[in-house]
């Protein structure tokens, strides 16, 4: 990838706002009568108008998922590794937490003949708590011809989910393979039954978490496998996978390292094209109306790409370069149902200035789509403004048109949402989607709004509302335009439908207005439980909770209101969350880096509480925070040094020196010991962890006592509730020692992975949970979901927990009045879950 280029993607900002771009905005107040300029829309303020709580970063994100992972000495997450800890597992003996029983393994169980979900009923499993509202990043998603109230949808962070129902539940299909991105997916034209998923998810960076392979199913998602000759380096990132019409036999499959063909469905592969572009090929066209397999490919992103095609992509047809304007990006295709010789591309810009990563140019061919048959509809220098906005921000970069502020500016990310498609009964209605979705009615010249991803009102989201993030755009399989209009989205918030895709789009300043145009879409999230949190907290009393999420920002749901009604209380991304017990009004939250904030209206009204803390330091993506158990005034957080606030963030005072001695380190996990405030440690994302027994009164001054048990991300650390020379610390690198145990006070460190057949896999571990009631039973959180251990760490099982192998970011224990115990497991990509402990 070139550097200039990857400089450009570090530095995107993807629909964030950062406090110097506020403070610019100069925000107006409401106008006397007469005036042009207008008050910042409520809903629009609100998620614009706290500095640094800015929407999702998903290149970061990204960055930050693989920081954690990826081996010493390595750039990329070793997917295929998860396999092999599969493997193991399924060897493993099991925990049954509600009955605090040891149990065969899984293998053991699926010899006796006994499913893993009659396994999970028989066993008493864990409680879901939702959120099945809140959605998440979904790539793919396809619909069963011949029944077209069955969908499957493909979410990066939580496997396949199958509705039989049109969206109004949904069920998890993969949750005890590998939770690995799944990226791709497609059904067999032939045969419903059979699907392909590809995973990997190859937008980000050129070493961002790699998939393991495309995954096949034959019964309909009920078993998946994955298809051995993919196993390889060139099926880490399966952008995109199509079906012959003709051979069902014939798969095509768009990679990080060019475009594959199968022959005999998924059982051999050969490389029919190769590109060293970045990225690889992200989008395949495949008519169904030739008699050969007429394939189009898009190739490239950062620098420049182009589109192809091949005459007779089943036999020995050649590949032809028939699209590669000056500046192309990442480019999306799509074909006209109604008549294929009609395709229609997407590209993104690679030319510096307001436009870099945001569109370039749509094209048309209307005759097949060979070299010199494409025209360009529109380009960024249309002189209609609201045109050009199909991969930016659009309300964003009409501030100043709407009256909003006195400034436009230009998010774009058409590197990372950038998809189009054509209505199937007419080849001049042309959809796009970037952050928001436009249509054309007039083959792509021009262009109406119709989603706003800030559309809200007091009782919640307004009818033109769609979550922001764009990547897949799917027709009903019976859609004629009039009886039947109905249209599916997947974007970065879940799945969408609107039952009236012909309605009239806004135009001009409608972008300034989410009621200028009568769509409406309708959430589909219900029972889709993908969503990624980061971590949580329950309420004291338990009939609340809540958490950070990347994407989702920070999200509560409650008892009362069941798993599919969460809120989001805070926008963006979400990080680490409190809650001070004895004043429950009191919340603490973050978004990403330093951006700590405080409510004291139970979520109504957010502040900024870093007040005291250099902003010149580094913090972590998300950055860990820790409330001292004993007084809930006092919170700990960490970036280049250690930071506390003894009176609830009104003022932090730096607590010690550069961490990690002499040299820059960032602080990733923090415990303050709940018997003894004075005794907090502090683990370090190069392996270092540090104590002190002064916290109350350690300064900026103050060297803490550091050990290196090992290199590595220390991703928590904890102390015994009972015994405060007792403490833990976990870590997430693959390759290394995973929990580490000391017993006086951290000084000293002894791995703790287990011995013999109750060892821990090689697999990332991010959070430990001490029993107070049985200081011997512990229990850590792993990319492939929940460990326990009955002998203090000697032994581990596989919790039998009844969600997926899905990464566990975060686990907690409530203890309440009356000696109930409750784990709490917040994870990335399958919300929350809760058990009881007997």
């Amino acid at each position: 990838m070139p550097l200039p280029k990857l400089r450009n993607l570090l530095s995107l900002s993807v629909l964030v706002l950062g406090a110097g771009l506020l403070a610019s905005l100069r925000v107006s107040a409401p106008a006397a009568a007469g005036g042009a300029r207008h008050a910042l829309p409520q809903a629009l303020r609100a998620k614009m108008s706290e500095p640094l709580r800015r929407y999702d970063r998903p290149d970061e994100a990204q960055e930050f998922y693989r920081m954690k992972r990826a081996p010493l000495g390595q750039r990329a997450v070793p997917a295929e590794r998860y396999l092999t800890a599969l493997a193991r597992m399924r060897t493993m003996a099991q925990h049954s937490t509600p009955r605090q029983a040891v149990l065969p393994s899984r293998a053991a169980f699926a010899a006796r003949g006994t499913s893993t979900i009659d396994q999970a009923d028989s066993l008493g499993a864990w409680t879901a708590l939702g959120p099945g509202n809140v959605g998440g990043r979904t790539r793919a998603l396809v619909i069963d011809p011949r029944q077209p109230r069955t969908l499957y949808a493909a979410a990066v962070a939580g496997g396949v989910w199958k509705s039989t129902d049109g969206g109004a539940s949904w069920s998890p299909l993969s949750d005890l393979t590998a939770n690995i991105a799944v990226n791709s997916l497609v059904m067999d034209p032939a045969d419903s039954n059979v699907l392909y998923a590809g995973t990997g998810e190859g937008y980000f960076n050129i070493d961002s978490v790699r998939g393991a392979g495309i995954f096949k199913t034959t019964d309909g998602g009920a078993t998946w496998s994955r298809l051995a000759s993919t196993a390889t380096p060139d099926f880490y990132y399966v952008n995109d996978l199509k079906i012959s019409a003709h051979d069902s036999s014939h798969v095509y499959a768009a990679t990080g390292s060019g475009i594959f063909r199968s022959l005999d469905g998924g059982d051999t592969w050969s490389q029919v094209y190769s590109t060293p572009l970045f990225a690889g090929c992200l989008d395949l066209a495949l008519r169904t109306d030739t008699t050969s397999d007429v394939l189009f490919a898009a190739c490239g992103s950062f620098e420049q790409s182009s589109v192809l095609r091949n005459t007779a992509a089943e036999a020995a047809g050649a590949w032809t370069v028939v699209l590669s304007d000056a500046g192309m990006g990442r480019t999306s295709l799509a074909l006209a149902p109604s008549n294929q010789n009609v395709i229609y591309a997407l590209a993104t810009s690679n030319v510096s200035g307001n436009f870099d990563q945001g569109l370039l140019a749509v094209y048309r061919s209307t005759t097949g789509g060979g070299s010199g048959s494409w025209t360009a509809q529109v380009r960024n220098t249309s002189k209609t403004k609201l045109d050009t906005l199909l991969l930016t921000n659009p309300v964003i970069a009409n501030l100043k048109e709407c009256g909003f502020a006195d400034g436009d500016f230009f998010f774009n990310q058409g590197w990372y949402d950038n998809i189009i498609a054509v209505d199937p009964k007419d080849s001049n209605k042309v959809w796009a989607g970037g952050i928001d979705l436009f249509r054309s009615d007039d083959g792509g010249k021009t262009w109406g709004v119709a989603s706003y991803w800030w559309a809200t009102d007091p009782s919640g989201n307004a009818p033109s509302y769609a979550h922001a993030d764009q990547h897949t755009i799917v027709f009903h399989p019976r859609y004629n335009g009039t009886s039947i209009k109905t249209m599916f989205v997947g974007n970065d918030g879940g799945i969408f439908k609107t039952t009236d895709a012909r309605a009239a789009t806004a135009h001009g300043n409608g972008v300034c207005d989410p009621t200028a145009t009568p769509f409406s879409w309708v959430d589909l999230n219900h029972g889709y439980a993908v969503t990624q949190f980061y971590a949580g907290t329950p309420y004291p009393d338990g009939t609340a909770y809540f958490g950070g999420s990347q994407d989702n920002g920070t999200d509560r749901g409650k008892d009362s209101d069941g798993p599919n009604a969460w809120e989001q209380i805070l926008g963006g991304d979400g990080g680490y969350v409190a809650i001070d017990p004895g004043a429950t009004n009191t919340l603490y939250a973050e978004n990403t880096g330093l951006s700590f904030a405080k409510s004291t209206d139970g979520g109504v009204h957010w502040g900024d509480a870093t007040h005291g803390i250099d902003s010149s330091q580094d913090f972590l993506f998300i950055s860990p925070f820790a409330m001292d158990p004993s007084n809930a005034q006092r919170l700990w957080a960490g970036g280049n040094t250690l930071w506390r606030t003894t009176d609830g963030a009104a003022h932090w005072t730096q607590a010690s020196s550069v961490v990690a001695g002499d040299q820059a380190r960032v602080v990733s996990a923090m415990a303050v010991d709940p018997g003894n405030p004075n005794h907090v440690l502090a683990g370090t994302v190069e392996g270092f962890i540090m104590r002190t027994d002064a916290g109350l009164t350690s300064t900026g001054t103050t060297r803490w006592r550091r050990n290196l048990p090992q290199k590595g991300y220390v991703s928590s650390v904890a102390v015994d509730p009972t015994d405060g020379n007792v403490a833990y610390a976990t870590y997430s690198t693959f390759g290394v020692v995973h929990v580490w145990k000391s017993v006086n006070a951290g000084t000293n460190w002894t791995p703790l992975d287990g011995t013999g057949d109750g060892s821990l896999p090689d697999v990332p571990v991010h959070s430990v949970v001490v029993d107070p009631a049985h200081p011997s039973h512990l229990y850590i959180g792993t990319d492939l979901g929940v460990f326990a251990s009955t002998d203090g760490g000697q032994t581990w099982l596989v919790e039998n927990t009844g969600f997926a192998n899905v990464a566990t970011e975060w686990l907690t224990l409530r203890t309440a009045s009356g000696g109930v115990r409750e784990l709490y497991a917040f994870t990335h990509g399958r919300g929350a879950w809760r058990v009881t402990l007997p």
